[in-house]
């Protein structure tokens, strides 16, 4: 049974958004193809997905309405993660596709960078070791694994008061930010207690896809100092480790609430979306990605497309941790975008931010309605 159990996890938390992501990946440019970018994109894909499914069995299923959204969810999910992995196998086909998994050269490497990437590495196994052995509780957490839990036993959506299990109407509060509903989800799929789900294996999977988006972050910023990248994920490694000079950091969150909805948007979904536009906004890689467009008989708008649309992911994945972040994530993109819209003298950015932020204009316009 436990064998079962680990194969389901694997299957559901790492190889299905792996083939999910596969399908924005497709529309960015080669160069910025990897694995990272992958299951990244797949995540921001999969949480999107989740929302779309979830909110209409929330508001128009009235009983059973978790068990009507883990079938259709299931159904997207696996629909999606197919449709992915015959892109890529198509683009194989044609001759077209690039190796996600670059090979690095350890022989160019100095022994400094080799030292750095191993205290690295030591840094993030201390992390996961004592987020796995010194399973953190807190208040919140008679909301969100409550909220989890009580979903899954009461095939139910928000109609469940997880601090006493009365019965109550539609928490509209809650109901918008559908994480509990996905991590429930995901306990029915692989037949994991949510709890145990939530504290001691989630951190498996969040942090270090934290650290993937870091990586991506630096691996930009140090793109002519690639032998920095080391240095900066250890210093990166260090805040979040020595963070927690208040209960109110984004530190304190990743390392003892990682689970938690606001936790993921402050620590994965905000990095993510500074990622995203440190790559839409770069003057020499637009002239790059342009020309190579022309070589290949493309217009530049069509390599673009992809990070774009990673960008609207992002946008909706941040609704989906808590509802403050679907209007703050919001926030950053629209002002990024009217200052470069301002410095490159350029109003298609702003359209094209515009669209990326529609989701969550939606999003905040459907909870404003269903509070009156």
């Amino acid at each position: 049974m436990m064998i079962v159990k680990g194969i389901s996890l694997i299957f559901w938390l790492f190889i299905v958004p792996s083939c999910i992501g596969l399908i924005p990946v497709r529309w960015i440019p080669e160069k910025k193809r990897n694995m990272g970018v992958v299951f990244t994109g797949g995540y921001l894909m999969m949480l999107s997905l989740c929302w779309l499914v979830t909110v209409p069995c929330i508001l128009l299923v009235k009983y059973y309405s978790f068990r009507t959204m883990a079938v259709w969810f299931t159904a997207v999910s696996l629909l999606a993660a197919a449709l992915g992995a015959g892109i890529t196998v198509w683009t194989c086909r044609q001759g077209k596709w690039v190796s996600l998994w670059p090979k690095p050269d350890f022989r160019g490497m100095s022994l400094e960078v080799k030292i750095e990437w191993i205290l690295f590495f030591l840094l993030i196994f201390w992390q996961l070791y004592k987020a796995f052995t010194l399973a953190s509780f807190d208040g919140d957490d008679a909301e969100f694994v409550a909220q989890s839990l009580v979903t899954q036993q009461s095939e139910t959506m928000y109609l469940i008061k997880p601090y006493t299990g009365g019965t109550t109407s539609l928490d509209i509060r809650h109901s918008l930010a559908v994480m509990p509903i996905w991590i429930a989800f995901i306990g029915r799929r692989t037949g994991i207690h949510t709890t145990v789900l939530a504290h001691s294996l989630l951190p498996f999977l969040l942090i270090p896809l934290t650290y993937t988006v870091y990586y991506e972050i630096g691996a930009h910023l140090f793109k002519k100092k690639r032998e920095y990248l080391p240095a900066f994920m250890v210093v990166m490694a260090l805040l979040q480790i020595f963070g927690n000079v208040s209960i109110f950091t984004n530190e304190t969150f990743f390392l003892t609430r990682t689970w938690q909805g606001k936790a993921v948007a402050a620590n994965f979904v905000i990095p993510v979306t500074i990622w995203l536009l440190l790559w839409i906004f770069d003057r020499e890689e637009e002239e790059a990605v342009h020309k190579d467009a022309v070589r290949k008989g493309r217009t530049e708008g069509e390599t673009q497309a992809g990070l774009w649309a990673l960008l609207c992911l992002a946008n909706m994945t941040a609704g989906v941790c808590t509802s403050m972040g679907a209007f703050l994530n919001v926030i950053l993109v629209a002002a990024s975008a009217f200052w470069l819209m301002v410095a490159e003298r350029k109003f298609s950015i702003l359209v094209k931010a515009g669209f990326a932020c529609a989701p969550n204009v939606i999003y905040m316009l459907l909870y404003l309605f269903l509070h009156v």
